[in-house]
């Protein structure tokens, strides 16, 4: 085995790609080239090269990828296409499998917590899906957890998207009707629950919108 080109990344200049016998091997930190001394032309033994890839590279890998969730939830997807940025295919496929097999990723459980997030800050169903897909989230779980937001949250939800943008207005006429029904549409609320949110407008507090519905939410869950 032979080091047969070393490559300085051009979006990390602190790290080098690595080819063994003309093909990419793993990246290394600067510091790690430095301290394994590894040179175009120097030959590797297997049992070096191994001990990098898994010591080294596969080590640094699972942290970046800790470090990466830890910042907050990430789909499967995410996480992949970060570690892709900087690791072989093998060695990101190793490191997915220790995020599943100690339970870091789980997209059916991160599509459940993104909706009620986003049902709270005011999004609809739509606009939700449509991030989700973009996440990489399959539609079978995208489904479930819309599921478990009932009617009535939702159109609590189009009220604090109506109160956030209409908040100095306690009732609009029609002109500005016509614009919220706009509105809810572009926030990914489908027609119908649009028309009944802003035909039943009133300005509320928006700290009490969700409370009635709160506990038909976790009655759900439960």
């Amino acid at each position: 085995m032979t080091v047969t080109k070393l490559e300085r990344q051009k979006r990390r200049k602190s790290r080098w790609s690595v080819f063994v016998d003309g093909e990419f091997a793993f990246g290394l930190d600067e510091t790690d080239l430095l301290y394994y001394k590894l040179k175009e032309g120097d030959e590797i033994s297997p049992q070096r090269f191994e001990y990098i890839r898994d010591q080294v590279v596969l080590v640094k890998a699972g942290q970046k990828a800790l470090d990466f969730l830890s910042l907050r939830p990430r789909t499967v997807m995410e996480v992949e296409k970060k570690l892709s940025e900087d690791y072989a295919p093998d060695i990101t496929s190793r490191v997915m499998d220790m995020l599943f097999e100690y339970k870091y990723l789980d997209d059916g459980s991160y599509a459940v917590e993104y909706v009620k997030e986003r049902i709270k800050a005011g999004y609809g169903p739509l606009k939700i899906e449509w991030e989700l897909r973009g996440r990489g989230v399959c539609q079978d779980l995208i489904d479930a957890a819309l599921e478990q937001i009932t009617e009535s949250y939702m159109h609590s939800s189009a009220t604090v998207a109506l109160n956030a943008k209409y908040k100095k207005k306690p009732e609009m006429d029609e002109k500005e009707k016509s614009r919220a029904f706009s509105y809810l549409l572009r926030r990914g609320f489908g027609s119908e629950m649009a028309i009944s949110a802003v035909t039943s407008y009133k300005l509320q507090v928006t700290s009490e919108v969700f409370e009635s519905d709160v506990s038909t939410l976790r009655h759900t869950e439960q």
